[in-house]
C-alpha cells in the first residue's frame, strides 16, 4: 500500500510539472506572439544610452566594435539579418554572448562586467 500512494505522489508531482512548463511556454508564446522585430538597437554604456543601431539597415552580416563607436570598452556587436548579439567580449565567463541575438521589442542582452547593455526599443 506504501508503493502505492508514493506512486501516485510521483504521478502528480509529474503532472504539476508538465502543467508548469505549459504555462510557462504559454507565457512566453503569448509575450512575443505577433511582435515584429524592432528597427533600432540601443547601446547603454553605465546605464547611459551611447549609441543607436537601424537594425533594418544590417541584412548581412557586420560586427562593430565600442572602440569603432569611440568607446574604449572591449565589447563587439554582430549585426545581421535585423538583429543583434554580443561576440568577442573581453570578460571572464562571456555570459553575454551567451544571450545569442534579439530582435523583439523589450529584449535587453547585458554584459555586467564592461557595464554595457543592448536593448531593442519599440517603434
Amino acid at each position: 500500500m506504501i508503493q502505492t500512494h508514493h506512486a501516485a505522489g510521483k504521478k502528480r508531482e509529474r503532472w504539476l510539472l508538465l502543467a508548469a512548463v505549459l504555462l510557462t511556454i504559454a507565457a512566453v508564446f503569448w509575450t512575443y506572439a505577433g511582435k515584429k522585430p524592432g528597427k533600432t538597437a540601443a547601446v547603454f554604456l553605465n546605464g547611459e544610452r551611447v549609441w543607436e543601431f537601424d537594425l533594418e539597415a544590417y541584412s548581412e552580416p557586420a560586427v562593430v566594435s565600442m572602440g569603432e563607436l569611440g568607446f574604449d570598452v572591449p565589447v563587439c556587436f554582430e549585426l545581421s539579418d535585423h538583429k543583434i548579439r554580443f561576440v568577442d567580449v573581453d570578460c571572464p565567463d562571456k555570459l553575454c554572448e551567451g544571450f545569442g541575438f534579439i530582435s523583439l521589442p523589450t529584449q535587453t542582452a547585458v554584459c555586467m562586467p564592461n557595464r554595457v547593455s543592448v536593448s531593442i526599443l519599440e517603434d
